[in-house]
């Protein structure tokens, strides 16, 4: 069986240039707002020409692309890592919490990251166009956890049933992080992580255990 190719050279270059203007773009929309941060000033920042720029994100609005499939990815590592015995309500919450929690220390670059990633998310939830994108980039996040689930507790057979558990998942989860970023009354991590695990674990008491989870 041939081995299969990774990414060329150029492929990872090109990788690490989306990565780039993402950061910068998120960067600007965080201090500025996203209706003063243009592709031409986004360009001007990373050193790139807006043809460029164009050539990797059709439009402004999905500039933000890279960072969220690339929290994807490691998320869904995560899950498909997760110990056999392990108990899924723990193995959900650590996947969805543990990017933040990682960056929670003493350290003052890490202790700004926080803030960071909370304004991100705060921009995301107060955004239609950015929301609307970063529900339909977990899409694929979603179907990993119902083939995880999938593993652990009867689903059945009809389809819209079986995904069901997985899309409230991704629902708690999102919800948990608009509560952590409301400017109004700022919550600690713990109680970010104590919000998934009171959610996942609701959506999760609803399902019967299967016998190739014992």
């Amino acid at each position: 069986m041939a081995r299969s190719r990774g990414p060329t050279l150029t492929e990872r270059r090109a990788e690490e240039l989306r990565l780039d203007i993402a950061r910068t773009a998120r960067d600007i929309f965080i201090a500025d707002g996203d209706t003063t941060a243009t592709v031409e000033r986004i360009c001007a920042e990373v050193g790139i020409a807006t043809r460029t720029f164009y050539r990797h994100f059709p439009v402004k609005e999905d500039v933000l692309g890279p960072l969220f499939r690339r929290s994807e990815s490691h998320m869904r590592n995560l899950l498909a890592s997760a110990a056999a015995e392990a108990d899924p309500v723990d193995v959900l919450v650590d996947m969805f919490t543990v990017e933040v929690r990682q960056r929670r220390t003493v350290d003052v670059q890490h202790r700004e990251s926080v803030e960071i990633g909370r304004k991100l998310m705060a921009l995301v939830a107060e955004t239609p166009q950015y929301r609307l994108r970063w529900l339909d980039w977990s899409a694929t996040l979603a179907d990993s956890i119902t083939e995880y689930l999938a593993g652990h507790f009867e689903l059945g057979d009809d389809e819209f049933a079986r995904a069901l558990p997985s899309r409230l998942i991704i629902h708690v989860s999102s919800n948990a992080y608009i509560w952590w970023t409301d400017a109004k009354e700022l919550h600690e991590l713990d109680e970010l992580v104590a919000a998934h695990r009171s959610g996942i674990g609701m959506v999760l008491s609803g399902l019967q255990r299967s016998d190739r989870s014992s």
